[in-house]
């Protein structure tokens, strides 16, 4: 497992979160992970699944089984975390205090 440190959350969990708005992932569009993979640069691919799952635990992402694996969909119900998210700069970041909850 690898380990992650705090800006590289942020940054990280910032592309996916953008990544997933900008394609209109709420609930009936969804994508696979090798989608969202794709915005990554090379040395941070591994986290890309650990870092997703903290978004689940915080129900900002959401995941359903399908046919060829996961989808990933950004949840309604926390929009305003999410534009929070996509708008946030490194020090005033809101996804730490979004762990502690």
């Amino acid at each position: 497992m690898a380990s992650i440190k705090k800006s590289e959350y942020i940054r990280i969990s910032r592309t996916i979160t953008k990544k997933l708005f900008d394609q209109n992932c709420f609930g009936k569009g969804s994508v696979y992970i090798h989608v969202l993979k794709s915005g990554v640069p090379k040395g941070d691919l591994d986290k890309v699944e650990i870092i997703l799952e903290a978004l689940i635990k915080q129900n900002v992402c959401c995941k359903k089984k399908k046919e060829h694996g996961w989808k990933y969909y950004l949840n309604m119900d926390r929009y305003d975390k999410i534009k929070e998210i996509i708008k946030e700069k490194g020090n005033r970041s809101i996804i730490p205090v979004l762990l502690m909850l």
